[in-house]
């Protein structure tokens, strides 16, 4: 058989011959002349023999592995990441505008009217950015609790205002938020509790004196002071020393505030026998003042005298021969305090 084919046109078949995409004929004209020609056959023949990678072949194909391991890899990580960011500030979230903390009194105000048969309360915050939700009210043996969760103000709970009408027949004590707010018959102030709470057995104590004295404003409203305690015998006397020069007019209040005050402080220490005070004016002439706990019982007596009987039914007054006994229950300290008009925001 002839072969018309020329080493061009081999060489120009040979990559399809190799793969065997050329037809019979074509195969049997180069295979023809490849018995014929060596140059060819030996093309053929480096075509067809596999070659071994090269070390920096295999090299780059595990780097590149490598790169392509490490890119997966940051992004699971940088998923992980934002998955967990997301969890978290949907916790926050959560936290913040739904679950919330157990309201307490602080920044929490309130109003009260009673009838014969239940009280109207209505409960507020003194903060902005407040909202209570989830109010729940139990009666236990006489003592109800009312109380809520504090969030942040959302499109969920966006108030923090709320009314409720507790019944009052065989209530003795109206909780909110852990604050005593109504004891046997009588609604007890804000403050009220704030001081009680200050309550002291022994006047020894300088820090809880301190805190009575706080409790009440004394340094606040009426000046720096030193305390000075007698409690070598009896009378045990508490002294404030009033460090300022005082005023004619101011020396008026200051004794008059101090005289409420110290009625205050006679009915909280327990073993308190006397309250006395002490300052300068601006001319110089030295002034002392002491209240017994008898005299407390006295200023009370003529405190009482100035109400009507229909005022004292209203304001629960009641009273009692001892000083002591004002500070037994939150009612009667609230008693205490009606009797003697003591107000911390307006004296």
């Amino acid at each position: 058989m002839k072969n018309d084919l020329t080493c061009g046109v081999v060489r120009d078949l040979l990559p399809s011959y190799v793969e065997g995409l050329t037809s019979e004929e074509t195969n049997r004209a180069v295979e023809a002349h490849l018995s014929t020609c060596p140059d060819c056959t030996a093309r053929k023949n480096a075509m067809t023999v596999p070659t071994e990678p090269s070390e920096d072949a295999e090299q780059g194909r595990e780097v590149d592995y490598l790169k392509t391991v490490k890119r997966k890899s940051g992004r699971r990580v940088v998923i992980a990441i934002a998955c967990t960011l997301a969890v978290i500030l949907a916790g926050v979230a959560l936290k913040l505008f739904v679950i919330g903390e157990p309201a307490g009194r602080e920044g929490m105000s309130w109003s009260i009217r009673c009838d014969e048969t239940a009280m109207d309360l209505r409960v507020y915050s003194t903060w902005s950015g407040v909202a209570y939700c989830r109010w729940d009210l139990e009666n236990s043996d006489g003592v109800v609790r009312l109380t809520a969760k504090k969030v942040l103000p959302s499109f969920l709970y966006d108030s923090a205002d709320h009314r409720e009408r507790i019944p009052l027949e065989d209530v003795r004590e109206v909780w909110i938020a852990e604050q005593l707010i109504w004891q046997d018959g009588l609604m007890l102030e804000q403050d009220t509790m704030a001081i009680y709470e200050t309550k002291t057995p022994y006047m020894g104590d300088a820090p809880a004196l301190e805190r009575v004295a706080e409790a009440l404003g004394v340094r606040r409203k009426l000046g720096n002071y030193t305390n000075s305690l007698h409690t070598s015998s009896r009378p045990y006397d508490w002294t404030l020393e009033f460090s300022a020069p005082m005023m004619e007019g101011r020396s008026y209040r200051t004794d008059s505030r101090m005289e409420t005050r110290a009625v205050i402080m006679l009915a909280l220490v327990e073993n308190l026998d006397q309250v006395t005070w002490t300052y300068t004016d601006t001319v110089g002439v030295f002034h002392s003042q002491t209240v017994t706990a008898e005299d407390a019982v006295r200023l009370l007596r003529e405190q009482f005298s100035a109400f009507t009987d229909e005022e004292a039914a209203a304001y629960g007054l009641l009273l009692l021969d001892d000083i002591k006994d004002y500070a037994g229950t939150p009612a009667d300290f609230q008693r205490l305090l009606n009797t003697i008009c003591y107000d911390p925001i307006n004296d």
